[in-house]
């Protein structure tokens, strides 16, 4: 039985193209040199991929490029992966590309390109894709102050110690501070920083909906609720609020940072619980555990949607990292349980919960591996649309839809099970 057949009796609860977007998220496809030739004018993934034995080199090199994202013929997006031992294989079809199981044609799709911003330059010669910018699909991302300070919380004797979230490597300090001007315990970002900023989102080419904004956690909840008041002051003044969906993605803010946000026009907000289960958050998140406190951040959660509304508030979870490491659950079963049980909490009160895929990096070639099965991604997220039907809580497409969700599967739930009517 090939892997679709079997995915269609085991999931009847998925709709047929979502079952097809988490197969290739787990299977990936088999490597074909026209993804090497795509990688010519798509978005590269962030590794070149080397060319297995056997197959021949490509412009006489034995690693290359290739894209980093799929796009189907409906517009949604999954990340491209290369499994030597996939069912599933991409090949060129008339002027696009086609996915194939075996030799049964599956959909068209073409790769997500290189939009036109990310090869400009600011007015003073700064290339904008090294302004904390970056995209996927028809979201941009904002990180304009990457370092983050939970990696070095001031300890005894003037020695810090990393509390950082145990997955996380996004926001270690490193060179991208230097470019960008943060400096780590310090609200303010430097003018040059917010004005690079402003010039790369007002580029006329993004062509981007949602403007997400991002950052690394300060030790102090009004230190980083006033920065991210200053970043969105400044996007207002350039009159970028109009232009893009822009929300909130920081830490847990304080209700008044939030009322300010709104008043600027920041339009949601998602603050990050990574973890549901109480003891997996203090073990998985201990910066966020020991400055802000989990019973703080639920409050912060329900505090922003008195705010922004319903709707318009969601918090993210890493799924797979409460069954990594010592202290982990010891089955999935009870990771599934405790994970719905989280999502009940939230969903009754008009929070979105959201899963992304935790994925290991290993070996020399960095290969991915996520922690779930690709049965269990598939039993949270048929959970997790039973749950926003009984509330009658859909996805909000302007904050996050399927062009974007490249490693999630709630909009694509969404598109395919109506809601009631309100």
């Amino acid at each position: 039985m090939s892997l679709l057949a079997r995915l269609a009796a085991d999931h009847p609860k998925t709709p047929a193209p979502v079952r097809l977007k988490a197969a290739l998220l787990f299977a990936g496809v088999r490597y074909h040199p026209c993804l090497a030739e795509a990688a010519d004018w798509a978005f590269p993934a962030y590794w070149p991929h080397q060319i297995p034995p056997g197959e021949p080199s490509f412009r006489g090199k034995r690693v290359t490029d290739v894209p980093y994202l799929v796009v189907f013929d409906d517009e949604s997006q999954v990340r491209l992966r290369i499994k030597p031992d996939s069912p599933f294989i991409i090949r060129p079809e008339g002027e696009g590309y086609a996915l194939f199981d075996g030799e049964a044609r599956l959909t068209g799709l073409t790769f997500e390109r290189k939009h036109p911003w990310t090869n400009a330059l600011t007015a003073d010669g700064t290339p904008m894709k090294s302004t904390g910018l970056s995209q996927h699909g028809d979201m941009l991302v904002l990180n304009a102050a990457p370092g983050c300070e939970y990696f070095v919380v001031p300890g005894e004797e003037g020695r810090s110690k990393n509390l950082s979230c145990t997955f996380c490597l996004y926001g270690v300090p490193d060179q991208r501070m230097k470019s960008l001007g943060q400096e780590l315990f310090k609200v303010e970002l430097p003018d040059s920083t917010l004005n690079h900023v402003v010039e790369a989102a007002s580029h006329p080419e993004t062509h981007a909906r949602h403007l997400y904004l991002v950052g690394g956690s300060m030790l102090d909840m009004a230190q980083e609720g006033a920065r991210y008041v200053q970043l969105a002051r400044r996007l207002a003044e350039a009159g970028l609020m109009d232009r893009y969906y822009v929300a909130c993605g920081s830490g847990a803010l304080l209700k008044p940072h939030m009322e300010q946000l709104k008043a600027l026009g920041v339009k949601g907000a998602c603050f990050n619980l990574e973890v549901w289960d109480p003891a997996q958050f203090k073990r998985i998140c201990p910066g966020k555990d020991h400055v802000v406190g989990r019973d703080r951040w639920l409050r912060a959660l329900e505090e922003a949607v008195e705010v922004f509304g319903r709707g318009h508030v969601s918090t993210a979870f890493v799924g797979g990292v409460e069954l990594e490491g010592e202290g982990a659950f010891e089955s999935v079963e009870a990771a599934l349980q405790s994970n719905l049980e989280g999502a009940r909490w939230l969903i009754e009160r008009d929070i979105q919960a959201i899963w992304s895929l935790h994925w290991k990096v290993t070996g020399k070639n960095r290969g991915d591996e996520p922690v779930y099965s690709l049965d269990h991604f598939l039993k949270l997220n048929e959970g997790l649309s039973e749950l926003r039907h009984a509330a009658n809580l859909p996805i909000n497409t302007d904050f996050f839809c399927h062009h974007c969700a490249y490693m999630q599967l709630e909009p694509d739930f969404d598109r395919f099970i109506p809601f009631k009517p309100e």
